[in-house]
């Protein structure tokens, strides 16, 4: 008997990364923020949950930093009253996103609900983090805290994982300040594209990251296809290009363990989006984290009007169960400051009933003022 259990225990040091300690738990806090998350990523209706990438601009020009609250509370707002995402993950300085925080949280107890906040944390250095959570602590409905592993290199197999978790010691630890400090650590798993994960990988991979975290399951992995900005920039300039999601297909036997995000890079137009959802959907996921890339032109213009009013008729559209074989014509130009415009006017669209109509219905489109077809 002894030898059998001494036997199990050397397959699994060979087969899962080495942590320092597998004693961490969570905080009662902890464990609220993990149930608001669980419920956000895993809808009634089991489908998709939508989850948009806010990154919060820091202004240099004094004005516009006395305005910025206003603009962040007003997109918060938009997120909830009008998108209807179900979480938000965000990326950003903390004064930044201390008015989204208050602006969710004043809906507690209303409806529509609060949406989860996820603060995206891009730095490795242990005494940043530190830092931040201290003052994270005091952004209202503040659940998780993103970590993108090993830097974001791309992974192709389950030995990959483990040989690169080695020079990431300190992700055990990091993972444990951050549920000591009462919120959900959300690991972001980047994958190599075109490599094929059999169902026992996947399920290696899961316990991997499992233990990684410190023997505690997450509440959620995030899923993201590896990709340069020189690959992005050509992806965008074909229209045919398939849907930037990870090519990885989640296993029902852990299904219920946790949940599951898939990564969307693709721009608007087409279909694309729509078709990187059900892509994500076939594949077993839970949900669906909308990166920024998705917003066209969103790196020379981060007006956080545009921001509000794309991802308010995005994820309208996707989530709306009329037909999508139809044209609308936007008219937006994304230089100029009128988001609004195109949100009523594809709204008005919604409201007449004219969705479904004839392919071609809405005349010739023309991309480089701010057309669209589809998302």
């Amino acid at each position: 008997m002894y030898a059998t259990i001494l036997s199990v225990l050397i397959l699994i040091h060979h087969d899962i990364p080495t942590v320092h300690s597998l004693s961490i738990t969570e905080s009662s806090r902890a464990q609220i923020a993990r149930s608001r998350l669980s419920e956000a990523f895993r809808t009634p209706s089991k489908k998709l949950s939508l989850h948009p990438e806010l990154i919060l601009p820091e202004p240099s020009d004094p004005t516009a930093l006395l305005l910025r609250s206003t603009e962040v509370t007003k997109l918060s707002q938009t997120m909830r009253t009008k998108a209807k995402a179900n979480a938000l993950f965000v990326e950003g300085t903390i004064d930044a996103l201390m008015p989204m925080g208050k602006e969710q949280e004043s809906a507690r107890g209303s409806f529509p609900s609060p949406l989860p906040l996820i603060y995206i944390h891009l730095d490795d250095d242990e005494n940043i983090l530190n830092t931040n959570l201290e003052r994270l602590r005091n952004v209202e409905g503040l659940e998780g805290i993103l970590i993108p592993f090993f830097g974001g290199k791309a992974i192709d197999s389950i030995s990959s994982y483990m040989e690169v978790s080695k020079n990431h010691p300190n992700l055990t630890k990091k993972c444990g300040t951050i549920w000591d400090a009462g919120f959900q650590p959300i690991p972001e798993v980047t994958l190599s594209p075109g490599m094929t994960w059999t169902e026992e990988d996947v399920i290696r991979l899961v316990d991997a990251v499992k233990y990684t975290c410190g023997g505690i399951d997450p509440v959620s992995i995030v899923f993201t296809n590896a990709h340069s900005d020189q690959v992005a920039d050509e992806v965008n300039k074909d229209d045919n290009s398939g849907p930037s999601t990870p090519d990885i297909t989640i296993p029902t036997s852990i299904l219920k363990r946790l949940t599951f995000i898939g990564s969307v890079r693709t721009t608007a137009g087409d279909g694309r989006m729509n078709a990187a959802t059900s892509q994500l959907s076939s594949y077993n996921f839970h949900g669906a984290f909308l990166r920024a890339d998705c917003v066209p032109g969103y790196r020379l213009n981060p007006d956080l009007n545009v921001v509000g009013g794309f991802w308010g008729a995005a994820i309208s559209d996707m989530k709306s169960l009329k037909s999508k074989n139809f044209n609308f014509r936007s008219k937006v130009k994304l230089e100029k400051d009128v988001p609004m415009a195109w949100y009523n006017y594809q709204k008005d669209i919604m409201d007449s009933g004219a969705l479904g109509g004839p392919v071609g219905g809405g005349g010739e489109l023309n991309p480089d003022a701010g057309d669209y077809k589809g998302f």
